[in-house]
């Protein structure tokens, strides 16, 4: 199982930094095999060439040890087709090797089997013929707490105005979902999780509207090409950082940064910072020369491409009129602070940009930024600070 896992993340790198995927998929180990994701299943990818995809991909998900649960039936009314494709479907991939197992929704104890059938390395066909009571989906969601529900379909992501949506937020919906470019398949999955989230019990979920083409981008890089549906962060501000879980902050900058902060940095008197309930992303703010520096600004490593850099991004814009930052040129994060700033220049080893400063205040702002102090220990690398 070994050798069959590192050649399976070797392949990965097709879609995603090898590294990258190899997190991802540590990552997605250690949570309850059941967990992994729930992925809904249009019936137009249940057909060549797009079936042929899904198959591979759920071959690489079963040689990594994954097992996502498939739902067949959440967006589709005919109980006979349902019954057909997921036939189907366990044909298919119990042919191509891949363990699984059909159940029906309506199954008394359905969570256990599905729940025995995931830790044993069999990926569960679940047939949803009846969608509400005890069968319904959001009282399977409720159930499972999958980390991923994701839909797949032929568009494989939302495009507005013929560009593809990589990110939206849940109180989006409402203002895109009759437009002339969002297809009656889109419409549905996105009426589903809005109905979802009104029902459903409190908990962090991603939603993911992709093509089976795409879904191991999704699923174990930062870089899918799908949507990425979700209700946005709630960024809290606060004044200093005296009172907070200092050990639990230090925990999500070292990951962020991939490197160890100074603890005396949390002595440090700060202007404001704007956090993440979790500590997943966050900003801090210091004063140079009585301008404000965006001294931190990160996402954790397993939570980069949620959106979160935007929600704590857009808070900022809310109460910081002015400030400026820097970053090493090898910062792969560059090309979204130069979409964001108002203006950058390089400075030795860094670029320094800045959002909101009036002409006279650039070189000053510069200056101080070239200069500061670095607050991670020297004994460590970064690309980025």
């Amino acid at each position: 199982m070994t050798v069959v896992r590192q050649i399976v993340l070797s392949s990965l790198s097709a879609v995603g930094a090898t590294q990258e995927a190899k997190f991802y998929a540590e990552l997605f180990a250690k949570e309850d095999p059941e967990r992994f994701a729930l992925i809904l299943l249009d019936p137009r990818v249940l057909k060549n060439p797009l079936l042929e995809s899904l198959t591979s991909n759920l071959q690489i998900l079963s040689n990594l040890g994954l097992t996502p649960t498939l739902l067949i039936g959440a967006l589709d009314d005919d109980r006979t087709s349902i019954r057909f494709q997921a036939q189907r479907l366990m044909r298919d991939l119990d042919s191509s090797g891949v363990k699984v197992a059909k159940l029906d929704t309506a199954t008394y104890g359905l969570i256990a089997d599905i729940r025995k059938r995931a830790q044993a390395g069999i990926i569960p066909i679940l047939e949803m013929t009846e969608r509400r009571g005890p069968a319904s989906l959001t009282k399977l969601i409720n159930d499972l707490r999958p980390i991923k529900i994701v839909s797949l379909q032929p568009s494989g992501g939302l495009n507005l105005n013929g560009n593809r949506r990589r990110n939206l937020r849940l109180r989006e919906i409402d203002t895109i979902i009759d437009r002339h470019d969002i297809t009656p398949g889109q419409q549905v999955f996105l009426r589903t999780v809005q109905r979802i989230e009104q029902d459903a019990n409190e908990g962090r979920r991603a939603y993911v509207l992709a093509s089976p083409l795409n879904l191991l981008s999704e699923l174990f890089t930062t870089k899918g090409s799908g949507t990425f549906i979700r209700r946005g962060a709630a960024i809290a501000r606060r004044e200093d950082l005296s009172d907070l879980d200092h050990a639990a902050l230090e925990r999500a900058i070292n990951r962020a940064f991939r490197r160890d902060i100074d603890p005396a940095f949390f002595g440090q008197p700060v202007m404001s910072a704007f956090l993440e309930p979790d500590f997943r992303a966050g900003a801090i703010f210091t004063r140079l020369n009585e301008q404000a520096y965006l001294s931190k600004f990160w996402v954790v490593p397993e939570a980069q491409g949620e959106g979160l850099a935007r929600d704590v991004w857009e808070r900022i814009l809310d109460d910081v009129p002015a400030f400026f930052w820097r970053s090493r040129k090898a910062n792969p994060f560059n090309d979204w602070y130069v979409s964001a700033c108002d203006g950058m220049q390089l400075s030795g080893d860094w670029r320094v940009f800045w959002k909101g400063l009036e002409a006279s205040e650039l070189p000053q702002a510069i200056q101080s930024a070239s200069d500061a102090p670095d607050d991670f220990n020297a004994t460590a690398s970064s690309q980025s600070e």
